[in-house]
């Protein structure tokens, strides 16, 4: 009866506060897993009705950018936020910026055929995209602001007319 007092006791207790730190492990990461889950709807929840069409321009990067690639978004990004100021508040135009490195952003390198950053423009109808764009022409242009941005203004205002 030592022998088992001796061996058991141990053993129980060990499994024990195995059981115990993981439960603590994971309850450590509930309280991260419930933000996260609290925080999309808000993210995606719009200010204004959606439109049933949209004209989507997203500038996509990669987690290591060179200068010209952060002035290609800070171009356009003025381009899009200055010409399409009242569609960007009634949803008309929307514009994003999406790093393709993050895992969940991965995707976007093959469904628009991503080699480089890259300025997408995209047409959504009834929530579901039905044309886009690669404007190429910004790596072009990105010495030239006043080019880039009557470059990139001209292209979305046709999307926007259909």
């Amino acid at each position: 009866m030592q022998v088992v007092k001796k061996t058991i006791y141990p053993l129980v207790f060990a499994a024990v506060c195995l059981l115990l730190m993981t439960g603590m492990a994971c309850s450590a990461d509930a309280p991260e897993t419930i933000k996260t889950e609290a925080a999309k709807p808000a993210a995606v929840t719009p200010t204004a009705p959606k439109p049933a069409r949209s004209i989507v321009v997203t500038y996509f990067h990669t987690t290591v950018r060179c200068p010209t690639c952060h002035t290609i978004e800070e171009l356009s990004t003025n381009a899009v936020k200055v010409n399409f100021e009242n569609e960007l508040k009634t949803g008309a135009v929307v514009w994003r910026v999406i790093n393709v490195d993050e895992p969940e952003n991965a995707h976007y390198n093959k469904d628009y055929q991503l080699y480089t950053k890259s300025l997408i423009v995209s047409e959504m109808k009834d929530g579901k995209e039905v044309r886009w764009k690669n404007l190429e022409k910004i790596w072009v242009l990105v010495r030239d602001e006043e080019q880039f941005e009557k470059y990139v203004h001209t292209e979305i205002a046709d999307w926007l007319k259909g």
